[in-house]
């Protein structure tokens, strides 16, 4: 296969791009794991967080749609032990 000057260009231009973004990624994953310590949390409760941060800045109601969810699993826990004492 041939490649011409501006096809080879090209691939090195998203090769180093792809690179970039991988530096970016590894940065940010350093920048979580301190922000997390910081916050003497786990980081994957952070990145749980900052996802549901985004989830709620683009398409709203997200916030509101895990509290349904915690709520009905509060209810439930609660009802199962709630039967656990009658029992």
């Amino acid at each position: 296969m041939q490649i011409d000057t501006k096809s080879r260009k090209a691939i090195e231009d998203v090769i180093n791009r792809r690179t970039a973004i991988h530096s970016m990624q590894e940065q940010i994953k350093e920048d979580i794991k301190a922000i997390a310590e910081y916050l003497d949390i786990k980081p994957a409760q952070l990145n749980k967080i900052i996802g549901l941060v985004e989830k709620e800045r683009e398409n709203g109601d997200v916030v509101e749609s895990e509290r349904d969810i915690l709520d009905t699993v509060e209810d439930i826990a609660g009802s199962k032990s709630t039967e656990g004492e009658a029992a």
